[in-house]
């Protein structure tokens, strides 16, 4: 799990519940009472879900629960795990490329191992670049997508909060004849905009920039495999392939490895 969107999430709901309650220096429970109104949350909820249902085909909104998932998902994505595997890997092919096919079954990233299937099955280099190209373009497609719809939702929902605070204003003048209840309808009309602005900057904004984070580690993680699974059909030296793969690696990762590295060969020696 996430702990930093969970937090996040969790500590927008709060300071918004703060804010509501704090006056004079003491909290008011009370006060939460006023910011709920049902016929505006169905306007700007529901009224944001069907216009993204409008806007995208119903397989894609159906995978919908999936990626909002993956926004509480733990984002470390494993580039120091997967490059020891493509050194390990690659160490075994310098002697046998054949006998990679041994170490297929207990590799679970799926890109890896197609790719890795390809050398064995001793498929034309040209051929592998272009699969494993083509299937990053499709996935990194796929990906973007869920997060251009989240985006979508961040600005459906504030339009949606005014169109219900014009609603509410339209019944408001209705009845200016009874001047005792201006004052409560216009809060009613405005809470509409308030429900809208909440839902855009409070969970719509940051789910899509969290999925947009996710996706270019993920980026960054096939390409050091695509790289990888090249460099051993080309029956690369390991150490080659360590130094190149490493500039996959952030300053903090790279120093992390080094310190793995080093403890791996103290304690082998």
């Amino acid at each position: 799990m996430d702990l930093a969107a969970v937090v996040g999430s969790a500590g927008i709901f709060l300071l918004f519940c703060f804010g509501v309650m704090y006056e004079e220096g003491s909290l008011h429970p009370e006060y939460l009472q006023y910011m709920w109104n049902a016929p505006s949350v169905i306007i700007v909820v529901i009224g944001t879900l069907v216009a993204t249902v409008a806007a995208y085909p119903m397989e894609m909104i159906a995978g919908i629960g999936k990626s909002i998932g993956k926004v509480y998902r733990a984002k470390n994505v494993p580039l120091i795990e997967t490059l020891v595997i493509v050194v390990d890997v690659a160490k075994v092919a310098r002697k046998n490329v054949l006998a990679i096919e041994d170490s297929l079954p207990s590799i679970e990233n799926e890109f890896l191992r197609n790719g890795l299937r390809l050398v064995v099955d001793r498929v034309d280099r040209e051929l592998i670049t272009e699969i494993m190209s083509s299937e990053m373009k499709y996935a990194a497609q796929k990906k973007e997508a869920d997060m251009l719809l989240i985006k979508l939702m961040s600005s459906l929902a504030p339009g949606f909060g005014m169109l219900g605070t014009l609603i509410g204003l339209i019944l408001m003048l209705q009845s200016l004849d009874d001047i005792s209840t201006v004052g409560p309808k216009m809060a009613v009309a405005l809470i509409t905009t308030l429900y809208g602005s909440l839902l855009s900057n409070g969970i719509f904004i940051p789910w899509a920039n969290s999925l947009s984070f996710a996706n270019e580690n993920e980026k960054v993680l096939d390409e050091m495999i695509r790289d990888g699974v090249l460099f051993i059909e080309k029956n690369e030296r390991a150490e080659f392939i360590e130094q190149d793969l490493m500039n996959y690696l952030n300053p903090v990762l790279k120093a992390k490895y080094e310190e793995l590295k080093f403890s791996a060969d103290k304690s082998g020696g």
